[in-house]
């Protein structure tokens, strides 16, 4: 059976990130297909989960008869383990620094400004790295994530992470825990930070390696 690969970009990224390029070039090197979709679809201020999760449920919709391995990176690497609970054709993952507790982190985050007193206002501000600047995002978001935030991710399946230990945006504490309570998933530690750009060719090379090892 065919294998197809789908990568899933980070928050406030885009299919031209430099780790899904390095990913598509060495992918097409080697024959093997990979689908990067934009999984903002040009809308960045309306985001949720749940969009973005449909949007990789859609992809995989058309290669019914395929199976498929998922690499995501950061919030990416969140989407496609919360996809992989109910896609049976899911075989794999290789995440990237996953975004584990999406709505904590944010919640601690947009807390710091807006005082939960105050209330959430409808948006906020977010620097974006594919426009370099600074854009409106609307905070249903958060509201979108509650019911995300209550999914188990106890779907047994192969899924190695990377994540480096200086990562000043999602803890690796977070992937140990992960790691730790699933017998299922390997963790490697790398002396990088949350971008990993640091260890892409050999990053790359350990997503080659663990697609081949589960037979994908």
């Amino acid at each position: 059976m065919n294998t197809v690969y789908i990568y899933c970009h980070g928050f406030a990224s885009s299919p031209g990130s430099k780790k899904a390029v390095a990913f598509a070039q060495r992918f097409q090197e080697l024959g093997k297909e990979l689908i990067v979709p934009d999984l903002e679809d040009g809308d960045f201020r309306n985001i949720t989960l749940s969009r973005q999760v449909e949007k990789i449920r859609s992809v995989i919709d058309t290669f019914s008869s395929s199976r498929v391995g998922i690499i995501g990176s950061s919030m990416g690497g969140y989407l496609a383990s919360l996809v992989a609970q109910s896609r049976q054709e899911v075989k794999g993952l290789y995440l990237m620094c996953p975004g584990f507790h999406f709505l904590k982190r944010w919640k601690e985050r947009v807390g710091r400004d807006h005082p939960e007193s105050e209330g959430l206002p409808k948006t906020i501000q977010v620097y974006h790295y594919r426009y370099a600047r600074e854009m409106e995002l609307s905070t249903a978001l958060f509201e979108d994530a509650r019911a995300w935030d209550a999914l188990p991710l106890d779907r047994a399946l192969p899924i190695r992470i990377v994540h480096g230990v200086h990562d000043d945006t999602v803890p690796v504490t977070q992937s140990r825990e992960f790691a730790a309570s699933r017998p299922w998933v390997t963790l490697k530690e790398l002396d990088s930070d949350h971008g990993l750009l640091s260890h892409m060719d050999w990053i790359v090379n350990d997503c080659l390696e663990f697609f081949t090892r589960e037979g994908l």
